[in-house]
């Protein structure tokens, strides 16, 4: 796979929605991280049995021809460390997870993964990063208008899982 490509996708994605900043997007388009669209649900992570992190939740959703469409983000953020985990889903669809980090030295971590069942995870082909990214390219270009997330409890079990699945992976990666 091209992981200079994923990682071109994955930024666009959240440079779209706002949630990193970016020259060419405007600045009176809403972002994610916002207080109209904060969930009251949080994840809570241990760092090395020892510190604790509660993230907060933020949703949007809308309602498309083929059905609605939520996306759950959390933000794991640490001092100058970014870390963000997005779930995308389209009722009766695929889900898809985007993960992104910022190290302060500006390297980036990132993936892009599906679930059909929603507790599975596996990655992205090419042409599934490209489909997801037409996808959402057409929201942007659609001009939908986002409303707060409803009825996310599936969603958020979605997030979890995804969270669960990237850390099981970078386990195993740092253990090699």
């Amino acid at each position: 796979m091209n992981n200079k490509l994923l990682e071109q996708i994955v930024k666009h994605i959240f440079v779209n929605l706002r949630i990193i900043p970016s020259d060419y997007i405007s600045d009176k388009s809403k972002s994610l991280i916002s207080k109209d669209y904060i969930l009251d649900k949080n994840i809570t992570f241990n760092i090395d049995n020892e510190s604790v992190i509660k993230s907060k939740i933020w949703g949007c959703q809308l309602m498309i021809d083929k059905g609605e469409l939520k996306i759950l983000l959390t933000d794991c953020s640490q001092e100058n460390d970014l870390e963000y985990y997005l779930i995308v889903h389209l009722k009766d669809a695929p889900a898809y997870g985007l993960y992104l980090g910022i190290d302060k030295d500006q390297n980036a971590d990132y993936t892009i993964v599906c679930s059909v069942d929603y507790k599975n995870w596996m990655k992205c082909s090419t042409y599934l990063q490209a489909t997801f990214l037409a996808g959402m390219e057409q929201l942007k270009d659609l001009k939908f208008i986002w409303n707060k997330c409803q009825n996310y409890n599936e969603q958020y079990e979605m997030l979890c899982s995804f969270i669960k699945y990237y850390d099981s992976c970078e386990e195993f990666v740092e253990e090699k």
